[in-house]
């Protein structure tokens, strides 16, 4: 068997675009890849030749995780390798288009038999897709849940809907068909997205779609929905409610929602919190949706919920219920609280405008104390960067949403202009006291520093 010397680099260009360069031959031959993602060139690691871990990415409205996209560049050096190894068999060297075509059909972006594609329907094509997919991005339930969703959407909207007739004129028909049932304008763009994201993958596995499709945009009115979270005296207030002894499982759950709160966690995270990944006053962790590593220091209020179960005897840290319980538990529990803070939501159905109201106890939900810990760090004039490394958020705009409502962190800012004149003046004397003076000062303020505690 004849051994064919090749080397491969996956690298990305200054335009974003993520590639992998194949040599072969004395370096006569080269081919090049597309990935077919495009990412910040700040975010790829030239040593490991991967985008940077625990990286998000955006390409047109969907973000991309750092691992779909490595996966990706891994599929095609498999794919290399197993070419290379095919030829080798039959001491044979490929041609550059014979290796590009091998490669290509081994990754499922070339059909292999037309006939193949004919006889699949697209409800075929999208069984192939809920199957694979969730395999390929580590999906949740809920991940994939969505995705049936829209495709029961589709079903719904016209049930003999094919590849070759989902164009940019049936996608509009789509729109109006969630207009007419009074969908908001929120779902209806959401909806619409995940369905491009499914094409994209069409596209990927070898199958045409018609052309436009992906750039279609809907030309509706929509408005972000109010972030809900508690400001910390609400925190606070409900951390320390004492709860009757009948309602004991009511405790538990504002304990794990505040111990949520405290830390940044998502439900999933602190589910499956183990002894483990407490380390030296910090909680160590890979995150279960993103599996991002994040190192969050703990707070006395967090350590304060971690010694009160130390009595729970399981694998895991707390004994949490399932998601769907504890959020029924909240509810109850921040109503009994008097959380009853009005939240105002404003969306659109078409052309109207709707707006609900609501006390914060009806709509509250675990993802809520995620929301919590990023405004109230916020308010508190912690960094955006620090809350990040925290939360495991990459970028500035992801944050936008949060410092947007933190009117607290507005109130903090703007008090130091009161503040201001008062610091300067002592400054001032300060620059113009001896060294006595000074002690006396020091000795003045340490007594009362101890008198206010």
């Amino acid at each position: 068997m004849k051994k064919t010397n090749f080397t491969v680099r996956a690298f990305v260009q200054k335009t974003g675009q993520v590639m992998v360069r194949v040599r072969w031959c004395g370096k006569m031959y080269e081919v090049g890849f597309s990935v077919g993602y495009t990412i910040d060139p700040a975010k790829w690691d030239a040593d490991k030749q991967l985008v940077k871990s625990n990286t998000t990415h955006k390409i047109g409205s969907k973000t991309i995780y750092a691992r779909e996209i490595n996966g990706a560049i891994h599929s095609f050096l498999v794919s290399i390798e197993e070419a290379f190894a095919e030829y080798d068999l039959h001491s044979q060297t490929p041609t550059k288009e014979e290796l590009k075509l091998l490669v290509n059909e081994k990754l499922g972006r070339i059909k292999q038999n037309v006939a193949i594609e004919n006889t699949k329907t697209l409800k075929d094509i999208f069984q192939d897709f809920i199957i694979s997919r969730p395999k390929e991005g580590n999906w949740s339930k809920q991940a994939q849940y969505k995705y049936e969703q829209m495709w029961n959407h589709l079903q719904s909207y016209d049930p003999n809907v094919s590849l070759e007739t989902l164009d940019r004129s049936k996608i509009q028909e789509l729109v109006d068909w969630y207009t007419k049932n009074e969908y908001c304008n929120r779902t209806i763009q959401k909806q619409i997205r995940i369905l491009k994201s499914f094409l994209r993958w069409v596209i990927r596995h070898g199958y045409s779609i018609p052309s436009g499709v992906l750039d279609f945009k809907i030309n509706l009115r929509v408005v972000h929905r109010t972030v809900t979270f508690l400001k910390y005296k609400e925190l606070m207030h409900f951390f320390y409610f004492q709860f009757p002894p009948e309602k004991e499982y009511l405790s538990k759950a504002r304990d794990m929602f505040c111990f949520m709160a405290f830390t940044s966690l998502r439900y999933s995270d602190l589910a499956a919190l183990k002894h483990v990944n407490i380390v030296d006053g910090r909680l160590e962790i890979c995150t279960e949706k993103t599996d991002d590593k994040l190192y969050i220091t703990l707070n006395e209020y967090a350590k304060q919920l971690i010694d009160k179960y130390s009595w729970y005897k399981g694998d895991t840290v707390f004994p949490v219920p399932s998601n769907q319980k504890l959020n029924d538990y909240l509810k109850e529990a921040a109503q009994l609280a008097g959380l009853d803070r009005e939240i105002v939501q404003v969306y659109f159905k078409g052309n109207t405008r709707h707006e609900d109201v609501c006390k914060f106890w009806e709509q509250i939900s675990c993802h809520d104390a995620r929301r919590t810990f990023v405004c109230c760090s916020l308010a508190m004039g912690i960094p955006a960067s620090v809350v990040m490394s925290m939360t495991g958020h990459s970028d500035y705009e992801s944050m936008k949403p949060y410092i947007e409502v933190a009117d607290e962190t507005q109130k903090m800012q703007m008090e130091k202009w009161n503040s201001h004149q008062y610091k300067q003046e002592i400054l001032e004397s300060v620059d113009k006291m001896t060294t006595e003076q000074l002690k006396e000062v020091c000795k003045f303020i340490n007594q009362r520093i101890k008198h206010i505690a």
